[in-house]
């Protein structure tokens, strides 16, 4: 088989012929201005399709949720957590109120010598191991 003659080998020599001024520092730079700004406007349409994606996602597992369990119990759940967090702040305050303040003291020194001495070992055996 014989190759005919490109037709963009001759345009790009004949191209190549003309003359022609450099092009301008200004163009090269509103040129990679524009390229960047197309670079960050593809990040915020990847991302703002991940987003959908993840909603569409969480949709779709409420649905099947919502299929499978009783609507009541999607509201009955955060209704028990804050009850169990509203009888584990009033056992804190009850512990608190009825422990005196020497005990609390002893206990507060007694853990802060406790990770006090914990941090001098661990970095004494991180400087160790550093030798």
């Amino acid at each position: 088989m014989s190759r005919w003659p490109d037709d963009n080998d001759r345009l790009e020599s004949l191209l190549r012929m003309l003359p022609a001024p450099e092009p301008s520092a200004e163009l090269a730079a509103s040129t990679r201005r524009r390229y960047l700004e197309a670079i960050a406007a593809r990040a915020r349409r990847e991302a703002l399709v991940g987003l959908v994606a993840a909603l569409v996602g969480l949709v779709v597992i409420v649905a099947l949720g919502m299929t499978v369990s009783e609507p009541t119990t999607l509201v009955v759940w955060p209704a028990e957590t804050v009850a169990d967090i509203a009888r584990w702040t009033a056992g804190i305050g009850v512990v608190l109120a009825l422990v005196p303040p020497v005990a609390w003291a002893s206990v507060v020194l007694a853990s802060a010598g406790a990770l006090l001495s914990l941090t001098l070992v661990t970095r004494a055996g991180a400087v160790a191991t550093a030798k």
